[in-house]
């Protein structure tokens, strides 16, 4: 089994917890009233327009709580957003108030000068609301700067009429070998699939034995157990004569099938259970199970994050609609984006047992890496699973791997 990677990360999340006592309200309605008499002009910058009807609920609501306050949403064109936020903040005439940003960018956010510390509403911002790994991914250098809005990991999910959680692939294969398919299944098209070219869905099966960047990302280092990832390696190679996948189909295909109730098993990334929730299937969540027993997974994660830019002419206006952002209104997050809130204390009662379960799995996760040059990493690492994933000689491919990344 792999090393304690999150003993640090654990540890860290005490001291933030010590340092950031009290808790926060749910939203009441509205937002919160702020003193201010003057007019206020608040710019939100993000490129994924799924946030759109969010953001503008916010800033509605922003308004009518304060007259002098107008928020405006900048949709960008899909691209680099601390580009665009760098290149409208030295130029002083289209200025960023706030933004959404990836956390794995948070090492060049911070060394670009774009994000200021979050430390007006730190009680906000502690374990009793969200993940470790939130938090950890909205810190840098020991200090919280970022606010968790939403997440995305991989997951198993099962369909609770027909079958259980399993312990381990291998599980899953032998109900394959003793199935028989009767009246009531006969919708049923496969027993267990997943996209296997997708890093994300893949990466699991070998994430107990590397790590980028350390407990909190930010290290310039990879640590890889040499011995063990290639064992684990061997059997993930396995998994493509059991099942039998079609590198063709992606996790779009597998959440379409399951949600027609299609397949039992499938892995798929947190943004697709909001389709799954709509389907009306009864499902499960768990960790993605190892091959077999004694082989451990974890999970990549992303966390989304709201940063506050210090070219803002109104910081503590925007430090305010940053935290509406993340913790205010972060029970309607799903509803409007279909992404899951960062914050975990606001699950829904009809999916609370699910979720449970998905949090767990998210703060056990790896983290990915805020160092820049780290998407080297996980490149390497891909080429990696495809290649074994395709049959290629697994010492060859982990010390190309290997060499690689050292």
């Amino acid at each position: 089994m792999g090393i304690l990677k999150k003993a640090a990360a654990l540890f860290m999340s005490v001291v933030l917890t010590v340092s950031f006592t009290g808790c926060g309200t749910k939203r009441n309605g509205n937002a919160k009233a702020l003193d201010i008499d003057k007019e206020v002009s608040v710019c939100i910058w993000y490129n994924d327009e799924s946030y759109t009807s969010y953001l503008e609920y916010i800033a509605e609501e922003f308004h009518k709580a304060n007259e002098f306050i107008t928020i405006n949403t900048v949709l960008l064109e899909k691209g680099d957003i601390l580009d665009a936020v760098y290149e409208g903040s030295i130029s002083n005439d289209d200025v960023a108030d706030v933004y959404l940003m990836p956390a794995s960018d948070i090492q060049k956010a911070y060394l670009s000068g774009l994000i200021s510390e979050n430390d007006k509403y730190t009680s906000s911002y502690s374990t009793k609301h969200f993940p470790v790994s939130a938090i950890n991914a909205a810190c840098y250098g020991g200090k919280l700067y970022g606010y968790p809005v939403t997440f995305s990991t991989a997951v198993m999910v099962y369909n609770k009429k027909y079958v259980s959680e399993p312990e381990t692939m291998e599980q899953i294969a032998e109900y394959i070998n003793s199935y028989k398919l009767t009246d009531t299944e006969e919708t049923l098209t496969m027993i267990a699939g997943w996209a296997s070219s997708d890093l994300m869905i893949n990466y699991a099966f070998g994430g107990s034995y590397v790590d980028a960047g350390g407990d909190t990302g930010e290290e310039n280092t990879a640590v890889i157990q040499e011995e063990a990832l290639k064992a684990s390696m061997t059997q993930y190679a396995a998994l493509r004569k059991t099942f039998g996948l079609d590198k063709n189909r992606t996790q779009k295909d597998y959440t379409d099938l399951f949600s027609q109730s299609k397949i039992l098993y499938t892995i798929i990334e947190s943004d697709n259970l909001s389709q799954i929730n709509k389907s009306g299937v009864d499902y499960g969540i768990c960790k993605i199970p190892g091959a077999k027993t004694g082989f451990g997974t974890q999970s990549l994660s992303e966390t989304t994050l709201a940063a506050v830019n210090p070219y803002s002419e109104n910081i503590e206006t925007a430090k305010a609609v940053a935290q509406a952002i993340s913790y205010d209104y972060a029970d309607l997050l799903e509803e409007y984006t279909g992404y899951v809130s960062a914050r975990n204390d606001v699950i829904k009662k009809k999916y609370r047992e699910q979720y449970k379960k998905l949090y767990e799995v998210y703060a056990g996760s790896d983290i990915r890496a805020k160092y820049m040059g780290a998407d080297e990493f996980y490149l390497r690492y891909d080429i990696m699973l495809n290649e074994v994933w395709e049959g290629a000689d697994v010492n060859e491919a982990f010390d190309t791997f290997n060499q690689a990344v050292k």
